[in-house]
């Protein structure tokens, strides 16, 4: 599983388990401290710590991929390609959590307490959705491609895949895409796939051609029984995956430059060289 869709909302499993952690760790609180006063110190410590941790996380995402970001300073603030480093974010959220203690002793014992309990809890949940989903072979299904030819997945498995499931109709599939077809020009040691959901090859071919675009591996779901066998439920979603079918990396929504190359990184220094 690596996002979750509730109605026409879709998340990332990551968000998802940052947003449930911060949920979690207020009815901690409550649980915890009964004292009011003292409640809404440590609440206040909280929201803090989670807001230190996403922007720590966002800035570190930029700090290590800043010559992506140079060239488009405004691109920095555009949160909406999933660039964020949860090492910088924890280590930004530590660091606010020790100067909140020591500022309001009288809160040490409380928020500690209620980020230990919050981690305890947190921390099987997403070890073991990450231990499902990277244990997971990739699926070879038997589909068609935009020209209608039969095409197996099996012929992808001499390169690392970069699989790429979209729409036409779908806004951050559409801004996406010409960072797509740059990199599938830029590395040709991958292989990158084009996945459309539910759509004929007519629909594909008409956007294709109505944007310019000269895409290879274009291939369709048109039922979407296959990018339920890859476990995505929200669009566009961007697998990484090794030659043996092992997953290394997901990315769940749009893609930016930066945040392409950081996934393409992962992907290029967890397999090994030939």
């Amino acid at each position: 599983m690596h996002s979750l869709s509730i109605g026409p909302v879709g998340l990332a499993i990551d968000y998802v388990l940052v947003w449930g952690a911060l949920f979690l760790a207020l009815i901690w609180l409550r649980l915890v401290v009964k004292e009011k006063p003292l409640r809404a110190q440590v609440e206040n410590t909280l929201f803090s710590v989670f807001v230190a941790a996403l922007l720590g996380a966002r800035a570190g995402f930029i700090w290590r991929m800043w010559p992506q970001y140079q060239s488009d300073m405004l691109a920095m603030l555009d949160i909406r390609d999933g660039g964020f480093l949860p090492q910088a974010g924890l280590i930004a959220g530590a660091l606010v959590l020790i100067w909140r203690v020591h500022k309001l002793p009288v809160t040490r014992n409380a928020s500690v307490k209620v980020v230990l309990l919050t981690a305890a809890c947190m921390l099987p949940v997403y070890i073991g959705i990450n231990w499902v989903n990277r244990s997971a072979t990739m699926p070879l299904p038997v589909v068609q491609n935009n020209a209608l030819q039969t095409v197996d997945f099996a012929v992808f498995t001499d390169k690392p895949i970069v699989l790429n499931v979209w729409a036409t109709w779908c806004p951050p599939c559409r801004r996406e895409m010409p960072v797509l077809e740059q990199a599938q020009q830029n590395y040709p040691n991958l292989h990158f796939i084009f996945l459309n959901q539910g759509e004929s090859a007519a629909e594909v071919n008409d956007f294709l051609n109505s944007q310019g675009l000269k895409l290879e591996n274009v291939l369709l779901d048109t039922s979407g029984a296959v990018s339920e066998a890859f476990g995505v439920a929200v669009l566009p979603t961007t697998l990484f995956y090794s030659p043996q079918g092992k997953l290394l990396y997901r990315h769940v929504g749009g893609v930016s430059t930066a945040s392409l190359d950081y996934a393409l990184q992962q992907l290029t220094q967890s397999t090994p060289e030939e």
